[in-house]
Order: C-alpha cells, then structure tokens, then sequence
C-alpha cells in the first residue's frame, strides 16, 4: 500500500471513531471491506489498519 492511500484510510478510521457507534460501525464496515479488496488480508497495513478501529464489527 503506498502511503497516500495509507494515510487517506487513517483518516478515515479516525474521522469514523469519533462519531455515533451505530454509524461508525457501518462506515469501519465499509472501509474494512475495501481495505481487503484492494490489498488482502495479508498486507501488513491492512492489518495495523484494521486494529485501529474503535469498535469490534
């Protein structure tokens, strides 16, 4: 992953912890889903990533 798009789904899961559980879930769903389609599970950014997420989805 290059770090422009690195940093871009950074934000965004931060920009998604700050808001509303209910709808955070919903948009970490989708940044989760796009992560895994663009790069796999395997990809050492996917996976620090996705820990960052505030909550369990």
């Amino acid at each position: 992953m290059n770090s422009g798009d690195y940093n871009k789904y950074l934000a965004a899961i931060k920009a998604a912890n700050d808001r509303d559980s209910g709808e955070a879930r919903e948009l970490l769903r989708r940044i989760q889903a796009e992560l895994i389609a663009r790069y796999g599970l395997s990809d050492r950014d996917v996976d620090y990533l996705i820990r960052q997420f505030r909550y369990n989805i």
